[in-house]
């Protein structure tokens, strides 16, 4: 019992915070060919939430962000993800107007190096909240500015360039950090 206590958090303590849901059905939504980035079938959306939990685009200096990401198969017919370790998402900050990366998600963290699948039931979706302190790689805190923050799967049909059109990333969402 103590080895599954020391493992669990040895996972929470290389991951971070992270959480999962299941939303099956949601609202019976059917396909929608012409909405942005989904190809009718599977959309990827990106939210971000302050400290309080609310949902917004203006951040503090200093402030915890949660990126919340969701998957959604908009099909009647199951949609499974394949990738090639236990990696499933991935999260980045640009400067705006550049293809810089400010910061990266997995930029620090290792992944078993085992095939992983992530199944979606017809009309159902899947949503990954991670939180961020707003610290950079190098040690100091994001400053006060203009960003765009981008969620994606990182399963097998994904180019690996963050910026490029893939149903498996979200659009791109700016905002300011004052």
């Amino acid at each position: 019992m103590s080895r599954l206590a020391c493992v669990v958090g040895i996972a929470i303590c290389t991951f971070g915070y992270s959480r999962c849901s299941f939303v099956s059905n949601p609202g019976g939504i059917p396909a929608d060919p012409g909405m942005p980035g989904s190809n009718g079938v599977f959309v990827t959306t990106l939210t971000l939430h302050d400290s309080s939990g609310t949902e917004t685009t203006n951040f503090v200096m200093g402030e915890p962000i949660r990126f919340d990401l969701e998957g959604l198969n908009r099909d009647a017919q199951p949609r499974t993800l394949q990738f090639s370790d236990a990696q499933i998402y991935e999260f980045y900050i640009f400067d705006a107007g550049t293809r810089q990366i400010r910061w990266r998600w997995a930029a620090d963290k290792d992944f078993p190096q085992v095939l992983t699948q992530l199944n979606f039931m017809a009309n159902s979706s899947k949503l990954y909240s991670v939180g961020w302190d707003g610290v950079l790689s190098d040690g100091t805190q994001l400053p006060a500015g203009s960003y765009l923050a981008r969620g994606i799967f990182v399963a097998d049909g994904y180019t690996g360039d963050p910026l490029a059109a893939n149903e498996l990333a979200s659009d791109l969402v700016t905002f300011t950090v004052r």
